[in-house]
């Protein structure tokens, strides 16, 4: 061999060695951001974004298809339609006689308890897709739609109408009023039957709006806008999430309870920090060390305050305790609204659960999503042994939704669920027998339906004809 092809040899082999190092220093650097970004700095940052490009690339392109094609405008409303018996369905009429379009039922009214139902998803109207919240009275027929959206919310960073999901819905009967958030959304609104609106709040509201005990004011959770002691930089900051208890009629925010100030009442429980990530500086064994919080670690999604009828069920709790769902530990707890204190709280016996409700017997109901397990189910909590048992094994009606979810009962008893990636929501009686079905079929579409996202029963004697009345007064 030549000294020219040995040089240009040579030169190859230095090149490829430099980038192999190159990678492995490129590879560690982006692992480090991933694992520990405090200790890598702007370089880690950088590795981190450059080794994520080509996914980013590939949702753009994506996206920009979807806009193309139309499908944007539908696409985060659109979920599986299961295989399921469709004989019976009848579609939903609204009150001038014309269908819903897509919202069907079936069942007998007859052998379901008789009330108005509020039901909230994507549907369409009018040839418009978006949105909905749907008042049924107890026959059945769409009485009031409310087509929900952020047209009069002033925020800088709002998210697409489509992007937008309906996710916490609280009607107020005896003010004619619905309040509202979305998952994604820059507001907490309350609007009226004539779907004008009365207030907003602007925030990062998400998942749940329930009333308080009294019924002047409503809870509700939220991203973003606690008061923090730590540096805005500073790593090891509990994410800037909490709780907050706004007033019914004005929106304006009364009390806020940051997951900062939940871990500080509670030093030493434990529980918070399964959601941190904890080196194990084996060679310093450091104390000054503090584990950074994962990326949403608790993923809060319901909260409802204990009422006085029920807690003499409820002996080691106060009436105005708040129970409260922390998805990503798997964790149903009840909250002190003043100390802040976790009175008690079960963690496990369940797979990233939503929707706990206070029970008048002493339990605790849970929508258990049994996410990646194929089966969602109801199980109950007793407050005073831990002990849980299965209410209700979705397995009977291939009820399964990996995310989302809401239940309630009825005054009789009657056990309401929504399905939401299923676009499907059903009542069952005391038999667990099913009496009334919903589905939300994707009009156009053979294969989706649209999301169901809220399910609420109301009694007979809720509302009445002068309720829904419209003017311009």
């Amino acid at each position: 061999m030549d000294d020219e092809r040995k040089e240009r040899l040579g030169l190859w082999l230095g090149a490829a060695m430099a980038g192999f190092l190159g990678l492995m220093l490129f590879s560690w650097a982006a692992l480090q951001a991933l694992i520990e970004p405090g200790k890598v700095g702007l370089p880690g940052r950088v590795a981190l974004n450059v080794a994520f490009l080509p996914s980013k690339v590939k949702d753009a392109w994506d996206e920009a298809m979807s806009f193309a094609s139309g499908a944007e405008a539908t696409r985060f409303f659109s979920v599986p339609r299961p295989a399921l018996d469709e004989t019976g369905f009848r579609p939903v009429l609204q009150a001038d006689g014309n269908a819903l379009s897509g919202l069907q039922v079936r069942g007998d009214v007859a052998a379901a308890d008789r009330g108005w139902r509020l039901i909230g998803g994507a549907m369409q109207v009018g040839g418009r897709a978006g949105n909905m919240a749907v008042l049924l009275d107890p026959d059945l027929v769409a009485r009031r739609i409310w087509r929900l959206d952020e047209d009069a919310v002033e925020a800088a960073d709002k998210s697409r109408d489509s992007r937008r999901m309906l996710h916490g819905l609280q009607i107020l009967p005896e003010a004619g009023s619905i309040v509202f958030g979305f998952d994604h959304g820059s507001a907490l609104q309350r609007r009226d039957m004539c779907n004008r609106t009365e207030w907003i709040t602007a925030g990062k509201f998400h998942h749940s709006v329930t009333l308080s005990p009294d019924g002047y004011a409503l809870w509700a959770l939220r991203d973003g806008g606690f008061a923090s002691d730590f540096a805005p930089d500073d790593l090891t900051a509990p994410p800037n999430t909490g709780l907050v208890r706004l007033d019914a009629a004005t929106g304006e925010i009364v009390e806020e309870i940051s997951l900062e100030a939940l871990v500080a009442a509670n030093a030493g429980l434990g529980l918070f920090e399964l959601a941190r990530k904890d080196a194990n500086e084996v060679e310093t064994n450091e104390v000054a060390v503090i584990g950074r919080w994962i990326s949403d670690p608790m993923h809060f999604n319901d909260i409802e305050a204990l009422r006085p009828e029920m807690a003499a069920a409820f002996p080691d709790f106060t009436a105005g305790d708040l129970l409260v769902s922390a998805r990503d530990i798997n964790t149903v707890m009840v909250i002190d609204p003043e100390t802040h204190k976790v009175k008690w709280h079960q963690t496990g016996g369940f797979m990233r659960q939503h929707d706990p409700d206070w029970r008048p017997d002493g339990t605790i109901s849970v929508f258990d999503n049994g996410m990646s397990t194929g089966v969602s189910r109801i199980q109950t909590v007793d407050a005073k042994t831990n002990h849980i048992s299965v209410a209700y094994d979705g397995a009977e009606m291939d009820f399964y939704t990996r995310i989302r979810g809401k239940h309630m009962r009825t005054t009789r008893g009657d056990l309401a669920i929504v399905s939401p990636q299923q676009g499907r929501a059903f009542e069952l009686d005391a038999g667990r027998r099913p009496v009334l079905e919903f589905r939300n079929h994707k009009p156009g579409s053979e294969e989706k339906n649209f999301v169901l996202t809220e399910y609420l029963w109301l009694p007979e004697t809720a509302l009445t004809a002068g309720d829904l009345t419209c003017s311009d007064s």
